[in-house]
Formats: C-alpha cells, structure tokens, sequence
C-alpha cells in the first residue's frame, strides 16, 4: 500500500515545526521542549495521535537521556532525529506495515542525527563569524546590529534543522513508498522484534546511566 500522499504543505510545516522545536536544544528557549517527551508528544498532538507521539517520545528519550549538548562538545542531534522519528510514524504508520515503517524511521533518524551532528558543527562556524560581527558591532556600540545578528543566527539554526527534517521526511516517504511495494507482509511479520529491541537498548542505556551515578555519589 503507498503511503498517503500529503499536500507537500503538511511536510513543510511538519519540518518547521520540528525547525523550532529544535532550537531549544542549545539555541533559544531552554525548557526542555526539543527532548523527544515532549517534543514528539507535540507532533502526535499536531498529527492527531497523540497517544502515540507520547510512546515514541518515552522510547527515544530512553535512547538519547545520556547525550548532553553542553559546552563545544560535538553531540549526535537525538532530539531533531527522535522528531524525525515520530514524523514518519505518525505520518505513515497506517499503511499495513507498522514495524517496517518503525524500522525505517528509526534508521532514517539515527542517520539524521549523525548528519545534524556535521550541521551543528557547520552553524558553530556560522556562529563564528557572527561573533566577529557582534564584536565590531559592540565596539561601535551599535545594539540594534548586536540584536539582529542574535537573530539572524538564530534563523540560520532554524533554516538548518528545518531543511534537515523536511528532506528526511520526504526521503522517508520514498524508502517506505518503495519497500511497501516491493516486500511481502511475512518479512513485516520478521520486524516485529524491532520495537521491543529499542525499548530494550533505551532501558539499558538509561539504567547504565542511573547505575554510573549511583557509583560516582
């Protein structure tokens, strides 16, 4: 069965959406909205399966508690591939093969967060040379430059992550497209193993995090 087709549209504003989530990872805002919890809860709301956003959100939180973006650390990008994730669940999930599209999701957003990872590093040196502008700009005592280069980065980030998730989700579409025509529907039997495999590494991720503080108090 083909995958529903969409306006393009609902991708775009999917991806914009996953754009602005994501800045709250190291960007702007800071509340905790772009960890897979509540992030993914917020596209199951938006993509009216919001039972299922909140579980792919526990089950991506499980896999990326243990990744910090603090300091210049160079970080795989879970939180944008967790939102990735659930996108492409919660867009194609209904098309009679749900562990094969869980499957692939979860393929595509381990790459997207490998791949934000290089992005991240690429908007550092963006960054960069803001922060030589910034600096003229504070010599000069100009705020209203210091605050439109504040922003401007802070589009550059957003254009990023935004861009990112949009060519994943349609990427998404044509992988799942083409592996729905092509594969028998005992192979998405086969894959049934793949969920419980994830919340089984999550849980162990997580409980090698807790048991590595608990020694270290």
């Amino acid at each position: 069965m083909m995958p529903p087709l969409l306006d393009i549209s609902t991708y775009l504003f999917i991806a914009l959406v996953i754009g602005l989530l994501a800045l709250d990872t190291t960007i702007a805002f800071q509340i905790l909205i772009s960890q897979p919890l509540f992030s993914c809860s917020i596209l199951g709301l938006i993509l009216g399966d919001f039972a299922r956003g909140v579980e792919i959100g526990i089950m991506m939180q499980l896999l990326w508690l243990n990744i910090v973006p603090a300091g210049a650390a160079v970080f795989p990008e879970g939180n944008t591939a967790s939102m990735v994730t659930c996108a492409l669940v919660l867009l194609f999930g209904e098309v009679g093969y749900p562990n094969l599209v869980l499957t692939t999701a979860f393929i595509i957003g381990i790459a997207v967060s490998y791949f934000g990872a290089w992005v991240t590093v690429m908007d550092r040196k963006i960054n960069g040379r803001f922060l030589e502008l910034t600096m003229n700009a504070a010599e000069h005592a100009s705020f209203r430059r210091i605050i439109l280069l504040d922003i401007g980065s802070i589009i550059i980030y957003f254009l990023l992550m935004s861009a990112m998730a949009f060519v994943a989700i349609g990427f998404g579409r044509i992988i799942i497209f083409y592996l729905t025509s092509t594969i028998s529907l005992s192979i998405e039997r086969y894959l049934v193993f793949v969920k419980p495999t994830i919340w089984g590494i999550g849980i162990f991720l997580t409980g090698q995090l807790f048991y590595t503080a608990l020694r270290k108090r």
